[in-house]
């Protein structure tokens, strides 16, 4: 539900029996899709949605995403997504995110996109779709933790990706959150089996397709916060390319 008066919108998701891991919980690439859903459906209710963008001859692409959970919810519970725009930069909108349980505040994230031209395919400023009469005063969530996320050139453990037509989005390009899933394949397992991640920082750098192949790196960085950290790389092997690279943080399952 979007309240008129705050420019936020309110949406449920129900943790659907087919998303939980072994350890019982979601991962946060569920948690990046409630996050990526309550975006578009709150951009549609306001007029700047994919179908009024492509109107005015844009669409919206998703720069970098930032999101840090303090708790994953189980099947059976339900998540509560607040979200909102918050700050027109010079060529990405970000947009903001509180998500609750049904005991309180569990997480916070936020986003930047860019508001791309159909014809020169470069952004234009944000301004062109999104009056600031859309964007209330409210205080950001959370913040980027950096300019950017650093960059791993070589990683200590490594993973041969390729991208399906079932990962591709309604803009014809890999899904977001799919380019998560393809990083974390370079993950250790026994990190896997043994935590649970519960944060990442993850910027987009380029498009790209089905059919093409990637290598996803990522090596261990320093303890942040009491967590595990990882860097990660996903590079397209065809012209090593750099298509994404981010930043996860890990606590004991």
């Amino acid at each position: 539900m979007t309240a008129p008066n705050t420019l936020t919108l309110e949406h449920n998701y129900d943790v659907q029996s087919y998303e939980p891991r072994p350890d019982g919980r979601v991962s946060i690439t569920s948690v990046c899709n409630y996050l990526q859903d309550a975006a578009s459906r709150h951009a549609d209710s306001l007029g700047f949605g994919l179908h009024d963008l492509r109107q005015s001859g844009h669409f919206w692409v998703l720069a970098r995403l930032h999101v840090m959970m303090d708790r994953m919810p189980g099947f059976g519970e339900q998540v509560r997504i607040l979200t909102w725009p918050s700050e027109n930069e010079r060529l990405v909108a970000l947009r903001d995110f509180l998500i609750h349980d049904q005991n309180g505040l569990i997480g916070r994230a936020t986003s930047s996109w860019a508001t791309i031209n159909i014809e020169t395919h470069r952004p234009d400023n944000p301004e062109t779709v999104l009056d600031a009469k859309f964007i209330p005063n409210h205080d950001h969530s959370i913040v980027f933790p950096s300019k950017a996320v650093t960059r791993l050139k070589h990683g200590e453990h490594a993973a041969g990706i390729e991208a399906r037509r079932a990962d591709i989005d309604i803009n014809g390009h890999v899904n977001n959150v799919k380019y998560i899933e393809f990083c974390m394949e370079s993950v250790p397992l026994e990190l896997i089996e043994s935590h649970r991640c519960m944060g990442l920082d993850i910027q987009f750098r380029t498009e790209s397709f089905a059919g093409e192949t990637y290598q996803a790196i990522c090596s261990q960085g320093e303890p942040d916060n009491g967590m595990e950290t990882f860097q990660h790389a996903l590079t397209r092997v065809s012209d090593n390319r750099e298509i994404v690279r981010m930043k996860t943080w890990w606590s004991q399952a």
